[in-house]
């Protein structure tokens, strides 16, 4: 891999993505997303004017919580 590619891996991790998005990569509806955000499950929201985003890589660390809690590994 070119120093280029995992420059461009590591800035897509950093990217931002809506809340909609964040719902259909978690296959939950949106307002189960915003339930997660209230509870502290997921971490709260970037503000950006009107828009609330999470950071993708933030998205991920959540999934694999989530997967190490399904292996036992808390």
């Amino acid at each position: 891999m070119a120093m280029g590619e995992q420059a461009n891996i590591s800035l897509d991790l950093k990217r931002l993505v809506g809340l909609d998005k964040v719902a259909a990569l978690l296959d939950i509806s949106l307002r189960e997303v915003q339930r997660k955000i209230a509870a502290g499950e997921l971490p709260r929201p970037v503000k950006i004017g009107r828009l609330s985003k999470l950071p993708l890589e933030e998205v991920f660390n959540f999934i694999e919580k989530l997967k190490s809690k399904r292996d036992g590994k808390q």
